[in-house]
């Protein structure tokens, strides 16, 4: 994940809307992709990306960049997710589709990813997916960067697992 340009980020410090507006355009899809994973719901992922950006608006001039803007941003996002899902109760996993074998392959995984614990589940998005670095993610998850690594292992055992398991169920039909 890229980091925003230093002179965008002091525009938008500063409260320039265009500069704060591209940086929106810059992070949304992979903000509400996170909101997605940790709501399990795309409703509430919306909400909660909108939510996000209004607090990181409010709060930008607070921003002091003792972390990348991305991982402070996705602190951001996991805590408005994790207040709309106090509001609203844990949504239940949306139902796989039927689809083609590619497309199939990664619902599979999808819902492999789906079926972690949150504890594994979001450090493992944060580093596999969205491409943080341990350390960053630490910071977003307010944990130690080891307890990230940690988990990150533990969640790509339970993946190998879970996924080996499918395909040789798969094999015997």
């Amino acid at each position: 994940m890229q980091e925003p340009d230093p002179g965008l980020l002091r525009r938008a410090r500063d409260g320039e809307p265009d500069a704060f507006e591209d940086l929106v355009r810059s992070y949304q899809a992979d903000a509400w992709r996170f909101a997605r994973s940790l709501t399990r719901d795309p409703h509430l992922a919306d909400d909660v990306t909108q939510e996000a950006f209004i607090r990181a608006f409010r709060f930008l001039r607070s921003f002091r960049g003792d972390s990348k803007f991305s991982s402070w941003l996705f602190a951001i996002v996991r805590n408005c997710a994790m207040d709309a899902l106090r509001k609203a109760g844990r949504p239940a996993p949306d139902s796989p589709v039927a689809a083609t074998p590619d497309h199939q392959a990664r619902v599979e995984i999808g819902m492999a990813i789906d079926s972690l614990t949150p504890r594994l589940r979001e450090p493992f998005l944060l580093v596999e997916v969205f491409g943080l670095t341990y350390a960053d993610a630490s910071v977003v998850l307010e944990t130690k960067v080891g307890t990230v690594k940690s988990r990150v292992h533990r969640a790509r055992a339970e993946l190998i697992a879970q996924l080996s398991e499918e395909e040789e169920t798969n094999e015997l039909r």
